[in-house]
């Protein structure tokens, strides 16, 4: 891959990365924070309470996707394949990963529905 695509990726990729990791966790902590306080109402407070143990559905989406992005990488890197191609590659593995994603949970929903 060429030099100049190397040196924009940590611009357009990893900062926005930490960025919404970062928001994430400062709204949880303050969700955390009002729970505590009492500021909210009881309903709420067992919503909340109630989804922190459960898997969410949207981790596994994006999990699935950056595993296949980063296979897509690997590919790219290993076989040496030219730069018009590498673009391509990523993105079908990525739709890949969406498909892959919208297969298993539309077994899962049918699975909790029966």
């Amino acid at each position: 891959m060429s030099k100049a695509f190397w040196d924009v990726v940590p611009v357009f990729v990893i900062f926005p990365a930490f960025a919404v990791m970062f928001k994430w966790f400062l709204e949880y902590r303050l969700r955390q924070k009002l729970i505590e306080k009492g500021m909210v109402d009881e309903k709420v407070r067992f919503l909340v309470l109630a989804n922190l143990g459960h898997a969410n559905g949207g981790s596994l989406k994006w999990g699935m996707v950056l595993i296949l992005i980063g296979v897509a990488i690997t590919i790219v890197q290993v076989f040496d394949v030219s730069e018009e191609m590498i673009l391509a590659i990523i993105l079908i593995a990525a739709g890949a990963g969406l498909l892959l994603y919208y297969l298993f949970a539309d077994r899962l929903v049918k699975k909790q529905n029966q």
